[in-house]
């Protein structure tokens, strides 16, 4: 499921509000983490794509 960034923000204010100091502390972490997954995936998935270039399929050699 993807947000819109506006609806997603406000989704987050929301849960924050009934998050004690300690759990939105852990929370903000693992947002953090996950972006900084997102961000690797990216660069890497870039740096793939960059390296080696999609096959090119010939569609009459797939049937049998």
């Amino acid at each position: 499921m993807r947000l819109p960034t506006k609806q997603l923000i406000s989704k987050i204010e929301t849960l924050s509000n009934d998050l004690s100091q300690d759990q939105l502390s852990n929370f903000l972490d693992i947002i953090n983490a996950m972006t900084a997954l997102v961000e690797e995936a990216s660069e890497l998935g870039d740096s793939q794509n960059k390296a080696a270039p999609a096959p090119n399929i010939n569609q009459d050699s797939l049937v049998h």
